[in-house]
């Protein structure tokens, strides 16, 4: 008679028991760090080659550990890629969360969200990966739209929650957040990230940043501010 993986660990002796639960973080944090160092070498690699031409061997070759191990973490290239493009949205979202967590004031939220936003958006390895989705549009739509729906709307979701918390602080007054949220993220990078996509050698200075920033809050403030 067989016996089921519950009824095995029922079984093990108190020190077996130990050992094996100790082993079990050691586990868990070794295979993110082979994530991280997988997501890493990915992010380089499609850099540098393109979506197609990029190549899970060299992605393996230059991360460590086996192509076994890559798939079973992201399923294909597909999966991949999509995980690299998360964690640059978890990036810019982050900062959303924390001004939400501090029930920061509106004007002094807004200038953070926006300044971090910019600034990590527009670096060489946001605006590459953001030319890489744009070509991949025309022959792999489902990757653009799910790009659209777990990238841009996690970013636009989150700074959605902060505005309806400072609405809640009577400090704005919101007919639709989500709409508003998105106006302002167009409001802040504008011409500046039309400009890094078609100018390869141009990125905005911490001076630009920020003074497209006050503007953008200025003018976002004065539509929705309590009256």
């Amino acid at each position: 008679m067989s016996i089921t993986p519950k009824r095995e660990s029922a079984l093990m002796s108190a020190p077996e028991a130990k050992s094996l639960e100790s082993t079990a973080p050691g586990r868990s944090a070794r295979a993110e760090q082979r994530r991280v160092a997988f997501l890493d070498a990915a992010r380089e690699v499609f850099l540098e080659q393109g979506y197609e031409a990029a190549s899970m061997a060299e992605i393996v070759s230059r991360a460590g550990g086996s192509l076994s191990t890559l798939y079973s973490q992201f399923g294909d290239k597909e999966g991949l890629f999509l995980a690299v493009v998360e964690r640059r949205v978890k990036e810019l979202s982050n900062a959303m969360a924390l001004e939400l967590s501090a029930h920061t004031p509106a004007e002094e939220g807004l200038r953070r969200i926006g300044q971090n936003f910019v600034a990590q958006l527009l670096t060489p390895a946001g605006v590459g990966l953001y030319r890489i989705i744009l070509g991949l549009a025309p022959k792999f739509p489902e990757l653009s739209r799910q790009f659209y729906e777990k990238g841009l709307s996690e970013v636009r979701d989150a700074l959605a929650e902060y505005l309806r918390d400072r609405e809640q602080a009577c400090e704005l007054k919101l007919r639709d957040p989500l709409r508003a949220a998105h106006f302002f993220l167009e409001m802040v990078r504008g011409t500046m990230a039309h400009r890094a996509l078609l100018n390869p050698g141009y990125f905005p200075d911490a001076e630009e940043i920020n003074s497209v920033v006050e503007d953008a809050v200025s003018l976002f403030l004065d539509g929705l501010r309590q009256r």
